[in-house]
């Protein structure tokens, strides 16, 4: 491809870009749509360009977003661009989507944690801290107003409270993840049909009920799942964060395991397609804890077991 058809291509592709970018700064509720858009010309660019060509991009992209809005929708440019980027070079070198997916999850995350630490230490105001305390300040009123009626139970219900925020404040590094795992994951379902229609390649994914992760993710579900019960650490500390983190997100991808062999049982079953999603939904919003403890048991018997080799054999 000769340099004028590229810088067309560009062109025309940066243009694309001005758009999203204006309505997902100037227009608020059409915004929660448009802003999944904004990596998909950085794909079709990448895809069709060198990496080198791809980073220029970028750099303009960036320059043009302070005409378009402040100097505060660069980071958005850099983040959304560099994710796109990744997604379409993986998909230039014909990497696998679970490759693509991982690498663009990976620089979503990587970004999103440069840019709150930079705003950190420009603004110095920890924004997630202050909002757990105000949050804290927030329960004390109404505690405070039950504890006219009887002590003990609004201390209990204080202490519970508090001990929730806690837990929150401790899982933040695996709610980073879990936030850039479903920011992508929505970007990739935006960008799948433009992608499609304006290249060769293309962003579907295997069907939910195909998924199957590593074997060795139940090894190290147990392993850490032993380590939560035996090592006595102090709830402020390193140890404490990491292994309450990596058991939080293992569990995550043990429940996905079951969700997803909850579809192929209904897909060998024949079951009206509503019944499993109808499931998730159930499960995800009563507040039974015993429904997610069955789905996650269903994740670790596919892992560890060939469970869906007899049910396809029996049919």
């Amino acid at each position: 491809m000769n340099n004028g058809r590229r810088v067309a291509e560009g062109g025309a592709l940066l243009a694309l870009y001005s758009i999203l970018l204006f309505i997902t700064i100037y227009v608020p509720l059409l915004s929660i749509v448009t802003f999944f858009f904004l990596p998909v010309p950085f794909i079709l660019f990448a895809i069709k360009q060198k990496l080198s060509w791809s980073m220029g991009y970028l750099f303009i992209a960036s320059l043009l977003s302070i005409l378009i809005g402040t100097i505060l929708s660069v980071p958005l440019t850099l983040l959304m661009g560099a994710t796109g980027i990744a997604i379409g070079y993986c998909l230039k070198k014909d990497k696998p989507m679970a490759t693509a997916f991982i690498s663009a999850v990976l620089v979503f995350l990587g970004g999103a944690i440069i840019i709150y630490a930079a705003s950190v230490l420009i603004t110095n105001v920890n924004y997630i801290e202050m909002a757990l305390n105000m949050l804290k300040q927030s329960v004390e009123n109404p505690v405070n107003i039950m504890g006219s009626l009887e002590q003990a139970q609004t201390e209990k219900i204080k202490t519970r409270m508090n001990d929730f925020i806690d837990m929150f404040y401790t899982l933040l590094p695996s709610l980073f993840v879990l936030m850039s795992v479903m920011m992508v994951l929505v970007i990739f379902l935006a960008a799948h049909p433009i992608v499609k229609r304006f290249s060769h390649k293309t962003l579907k994914w295997p069907h939910f009920r195909d998924l199957r992760l590593p074997k060795s993710l139940l090894w190290y579900y147990l392993i850490t799942m032993l380590l939560a019960l035996f090592v006595n650490t102090d709830k402020n500390s390193f140890v404490y964060m990491a292994i309450t983190n990596l058991f939080f997100i293992l569990q995550f991808f043990i429940l996905l395991q079951g969700y997803s062999l909850i579809f192929y049982i209904a897909h060998v079953k024949s079951w009206a397609k509503a019944i499993p999603v109808l499931i998730v939904v159930f499960s995800l919003l009563l507040p039974i804890p015993i429904i997610i403890t069955a789905v996650r048991f269903l994740g670790i018997i596919d892992l560890g077991f060939p469970f869906r080799e007899t049910i396809k054999k029996k049919e």
